[in-house]
């Protein structure tokens, strides 16, 4: 969950040109990454290379993943290089790497990929650094852990002194070998994500330090067999705000019996719709010349999680579908949004599941809006029909087909979006509904407003999320998190796994686990 706040943002954030005009070179600390032609670019001392892949894999969304876009970095993209002023280094960036859709991902689509970006490293050697901004739980058929895969195949070409610097998502899924082969690992504190820029900034001084000499970072990956839905560890609520709090203190103060600085702590909450043996909670520990103590910082660390592993909860008002909407209906509040779970776009969902809307059209509900549902077909019905118009639709349910049929029902066309993609506002009764023509997570006030919207001024406010995300939370008189079917349900239980860990805590509740002995493995 990716990072501006899900991965779809980070694509939009993306420049469109082309891979191949990729290669360039930005001049570390000039204003706002101001792009240099190779051939006018100031002598350098120091060169680091910029890439990145983006994607939260939902193993059990019904598609895979079989195409990837390609594109340069957008100037004054978090984590463009924006530090090593006056110091002779710069950025020369590589290809950005975005896989279409959420399933699992296809191998070979994914080894072209990887392969073109690792093509753009070696067209641009030497370098003296790299800086990877990834997600974590990325997962291809036959490869497994994709960002793995990538720095592997990085570290391979830069040989074993070039320092690798990476960024994640809090919710990535880290396997242990990861810390053999990256050198800054640095990973999101905050859920619901408001710390991008802090992250990728605290990333960039690593490295920056590094490059000059001031540190010398080893790193270490701690895996956790224990597996929460992120919703439950949410920096908002016990037990994981105080979990991140001692991981901040780590990096101000070190770890007890060590000298050595901690540079950077992270504890991921993994992302559990990654159905994958490296599926689950995890530690991350980036020292200062001491792999000891980054050791000892990760078993510290990973040992608080895991007294803590019965304490995880929803961070989060949650109900059932009926309940939830009966609550809403009766609430006192002006406003309540509900959040679908299930279909939670930003975990990689479809996005395409009516099962909301008909249960408010069923309760006959008033001033209610969901938002959004993808529909490619019935987006464009209304586009052809036009606003004022009725006409029947069949709503949703075209991809996810495992949960009920589509909606079918009467409904006006209120108005034409003007975004991309397009997207449409019908009603039934006294429920609007926005049909998108992609699947389009609602995370933000703006977004509704596209649509001629403001949401303040609905009784049910409908959006495809988990926990509510930053730029809704703050409007919001109440949220209330429903507990509903799909691709990302937040009942674990209810979920075939394959390829899970076992055993694994909550599943196997007598899991056994002593960090001093997992990390020496």
């Amino acid at each position: 969950m990716a990072r501006e706040p899900d991965r779809r943002k980070f694509l939009k954030n993306l420049a469109t040109t082309s891979a191949a005009a990729a290669v360039g070179v930005w001049r570390w600390g000039t204003a706002a990454g101001t792009m240099l032609g190779a051939e006018t670019a100031a002598p350098a001392t120091k060169r680091v290379f910029l890439a990145s892949v983006m994607h939260e894999t939902n193993t059990f969304h019904p598609l895979r993943t079989t195409r990837f876009t390609f594109t340069a970095p957008k100037k004054g993209y978090v984590g463009s290089l924006t530090f090593g002023r006056e110091m002779g280094i710069v950025a020369v960036p590589g290809v950005y790497a975005q896989p279409v859709g959420g399933g699992t991902i296809d191998g070979p689509a994914c080894r072209e990929a990887i392969g073109r970006m690792v093509q753009s490293l070696r067209d641009v050697m030497p370098v003296q650094g790299v800086l990877l901004h990834l997600h974590g739980a990325m997962y291809a058929e036959g490869i497994g852990s994709v960002e793995t895969f990538l720095v592997e195949q990085v570290r391979a070409v830069v040989g074993r002194t070039v320092p690798i610097a990476c960024s994640f998502d809090l919710h990535g899924n880290m396997p242990a070998r990861l810390g053999k082969v990256g050198d800054i690992l640095v990973g999101l504190k905050t859920a619901p994500h408001t710390d991008q820029q802090a992250t990728a900034e605290l990333t960039e001084r690593i490295l920056v330090d590094t490059l000059l000499g001031k540190v010398k970072p080893v790193a270490c990956v701690l895996p956790i067999p224990l597996a929460v839905p992120g919703e439950k560890a949410m920096t908002t609520c016990e037990p994981f705000k105080g979990l991140v709090a001692e991981a901040r203190r780590l990096e101000r103060e070190g770890v007890a019996g060590q000298r050595a600085r901690i540079l950077a702590a992270t504890i991921f909450a993994g992302c559990a719709w990654t159905d994958t043996p490296d599926m689950g909670m995890s530690v991350m520990i980036t020292a200062d010349g001491s792999r000891g103590a980054a050791r000892a910082a990760a078993v510290h660390l990973a040992r608080r999680v895991w007294e803590a592993r019965r304490q995880f909860a929803f961070g989060c008002e949650t109900a059932e579908l009926e309940e939830g909407v009966t609550r809403a209906l009766a609430a006192k509040e002006s406003t309540v949004f509900l959040t679908d779970s299930g279909d939670n776009v930003t975990a990689s969902t479809p996005g395409d599941l009516p099962i909301v809307l008909r249960r408010l059209v069923e309760r006959k509900a008033e001033r209610a809006v969901v938002a959004a549902i993808y529909d490619e077909a019935a987006t464009r019905r209304c586009y052809e029909a036009g606003p004022g118009k009725r006409l029947k639709l069949q709503i949703g349910a075209s991809i996810e087909t495992r949960f009920g049929p589509p909606l079918e029902a009467e409904a006006e066309v209120v108005r034409l979006a003007k975004m991309v993609p397009r997207a449409a506002v019908v009603r039934i009764g006294g429920v609007e509904a926005i049909l998108s023509e992609r699947s389009s997570a609602f995370i933000s006030p703006w977004q509704f407003q596209t649509c001629g919207i403001d949401p303040l001024q609905y009784k049910i406010v409908v959006v495809k999320e988990g926990y509510l995300f930053p730029g809704l939370s703050r409007i919001a008189p109440r949220h209330i998190m429903l507990l509903t079917p799909g691709a990302g349900d937040m009942r674990l239980e209810r979920l075939v796994y394959h390829q899970r860990r076992k055993p694994e805590f909550p599943f196997e509740p007598d899991t056994q686990f002593d960090p001093e002995a997992a990390v020496n493995d």
